[in-house]
């Protein structure tokens, strides 16, 4: 039986799906696009859902036009657009507020604030992270949905809330919640990251006031996340 594997590019745009046989060779391609909705002020963001419901249908659409038994695809891998931050309930996977996109620079007024108020602050985001303190990166996005949404400070104090990378929140829905995982190329561009240490480093969470246990756990790129039947697909 031939065997086949599935890529999945969630990208700024769309989602693109690809499906490959076992010599590396496209079979067929799906992609949808979902909105970008930018406000007056020029922030940047993406609906989780219409996204999920893109990357099940294209999943659906390459199936049904190939022909392929289900069965014969034995793996599935994700690329995804990097900074963009998303947030979501642990218990049941929805999400708590659109995914505010890479471009979008809402967080600009924390960091000037966190400069300020730790003159040594930027320093030490540049030798744990590598990269220099900036709005671009998901740690200030989700200190910005902390201080601006309602509710959900207390949801992630008390770990009832994921925050993670558009890779971890696909991972999330494919496996039923039964996998929070990120991989260390994805955590290093959240700015919370320690390149040296490998891990989730307490005093950069402290900074923008990420509570540590929202965050995913963490793989190498080629690790095993979980399994998904594609929501019976």
């Amino acid at each position: 039986m031939d065997k086949y594997i599935i890529g999945i590019d969630q990208s700024t745009q769309g989602t693109k799906v690809i499906l490959f046989d076992e010599n590396g060779r496209i079979v067929l391609r799906a992609n949808r696009n979902h909105r970008q909705i930018v406000n007056e002020q020029g922030w940047v963001e993406h609906d989780p859902k219409e996204i999920w419901q893109n990357l099940l249908g294209c999943v659906s659409e390459l199936l049904v036009k190939s022909a392929v038994n289900p069965a014969q695809v034995v793996g599935v891998g994700i690329t995804n657009q990097r900074e963009t931050a998303a947030a979501w309930h642990r218990a049941t996977g929805k999400p708590v507020y659109n995914a505010i996109v890479w471009q979008c620079a809402r967080g600009e007024g924390l960091c000037s604030r966190l400069a300020e108020t730790h003159p040594e602050a930027a320093e030490t985001v540049r030798k744990k992270t590598g990269l220099r303190l900036s709005p671009y990166f998901s740690a200030a996005k989700w200190g910005w949905l902390m201080e601006n949404v309602p509710e959900l400070r207390i949801q992630a104090q008390a770990g009832e809330l994921c925050f993670g990378t558009m890779d971890s929140y696909l991972v999330y829905r494919l496996t039923n919640g039964a996998s929070f995982l990120t991989d260390y190329s994805n955590a290093s561009r959240t700015q919370l990251f320690d390149i040296h240490q490998l891990s989730w480093d307490a005093q950069l969470c402290e900074y923008f006031g990420v509570p540590r246990c929202c965050l995913p756990g963490l793989m190498d790129s080629d690790g095993c996340y979980g399994e998904t039947d594609f929501c019976g697909i």
